[in-house]
């Protein structure tokens, strides 16, 4: 269980692998970022989505800023 202190939306741009993100209700990491195809790569040990969204929520820590894994 990964403790986290609510979300924030980002643009795709501003998401750097590593990031903890949600998307359709699940919690991913966002394991690469295309920027010429406008491509965010999502994953979990079981599940890799592929998405083209402007926006995505991001996690936060205890000091407001995205939470890295």
């Amino acid at each position: 269980m990964i403790a986290h202190y609510g979300t924030t939306p980002l643009i795709r741009q501003c998401l750097k692998p590593g990031m903890m993100a949600i998307f359709g209700g699940r919690t991913y990491r966002v394991s690469a970022v295309i920027h010429q195809r406008c491509w965010v790569y999502l994953h979990t040990d079981a599940e890799v989505l592929r998405i083209n969204d402007c926006v995505i929520d991001v996690l936060l820590d205890g000091r407001g800023e995205p939470l890295i894994h």
